[in-house]
């Protein structure tokens, strides 16, 4: 069905090419494949930003550097958990559409693990000082 067929109530994202919503499923990993691009890139501008802004304040002010530097790990680490946790989980659902891997199995191991695990790590990271 729409839903997974083993009592989570969450978007079906593997799903076969016979499947009647293939086109709107399509859509919604192409989505976010190009969300978590956008989400990486700017990431990776904040970080490259905030590292700028430390080699300018030089060795003067060791609060900026400082400061910089834990954004710099937190944006790092938002960065990998966004990508280590949807690219995996597009190609998985790619090659169960293509119908080179069963990976209906693997549907409730990202609805209750990884995906959730990376929408908690996320705001934590963020309000963490």
């Amino acid at each position: 069905g729409f839903y997974g067929s083993n009592g989570f109530c969450l978007f079906n994202y593997f799903i076969r090419k016979r499947n009647p919503s293939k086109w709107l499923t399509g859509s919604v990993l192409l989505l976010n494949l190009v969300c978590v691009t956008i989400i990486a890139v700017s990431y990776s501008i904040v970080n490259v930003s905030a590292w700028k802004s430390s080699a300018l304040a030089g060795e003067n002010n060791k609060a900026l550097i400082k400061r910089n530097r834990t954004i710099q790990r937190k944006v790092a680490i938002l960065i990998a958990t966004d990508v280590l946790s949807w690219v995996p989980f597009i190609i998985i659902s790619i090659t169960h559409f293509l119908e080179q891997l069963d990976a209906s199995s693997w549907h409730s191991v990202f609805s209750i693990i990884i995906l959730p695990c990376n929408c908690i790590i996320n705001p934590v990271m963020i309000l963490e000082d």
